[in-house]
């Protein structure tokens, strides 16, 4: 029980990536592309998808551990083709729309080690660590900062099971 609060987090982790994995597991890139009819009114999941990882990594490394995202450091904005300094954050339909969206499989793989970053930090931590304050957000402790994190994820899982339930089925 010394590191509840951690744990917690590990878990919920774990949960919207099994979640999130088994949702779009072999979706193809049409179904990935999909909008809702009447235009680009909500992310597509192949979108919503990239987004997660790209702002859980910039979140945890840029701003928890102060270091380089794996996105640059490992190269993966390369890989994939994409710009080193995007996260989706405050995307225009328009720049979703004509999102160049990488394989899946290559997406996974980013997610995957972002994912697996995250918990390696956390794994490494204790909850007297995250209570501490954030870097940069004084009025913020890490804890707080990571939890907001996932709850953000959640967030994203519910869009792409909402999704999921409404796209055509062949699509």
């Amino acid at each position: 029980m010394d590191n509840f609060f951690r744990d917690i987090l590990i878990a919920e982790l774990h949960k919207v990536r099994t979640r999130t994995l088994s949702t779009i597991d072999g979706w193809s890139r049409e179904r990935l592309l999909w909008y809702p009819p009447g235009g680009p009114v909500a992310n597509p999941t192949g979108f919503l998808f990239w987004h997660m990882a790209r702002r859980e990594d910039m979140h945890l490394q840029d701003r928890v551990q102060q270091q380089d995202q794996l996105w640059r450091i490992e190269g993966w904005d390369k890989r994939l083709g994409l710009d080193p300094e995007e996260t989706g954050f405050g995307f225009t339909a328009a720049q979703v729309r004509d999102f160049p969206l990488p394989p899946l499989a290559e997406l996974t793989a980013y997610y995957n080690r972002v994912r697996d970053a995250t918990l390696a930090y956390l794994e490494a931590t204790t909850d007297a660590a995250l209570l501490g304050p954030m870097p940069a957000l004084a009025d913020n402790s890490i804890g707080v900062y990571l939890l907001a994190r996932v709850t953000h994820e959640h967030e994203h899982w519910g869009q792409i099971d909402y999704l999921n339930s409404i796209i055509p089925p062949g699509t």
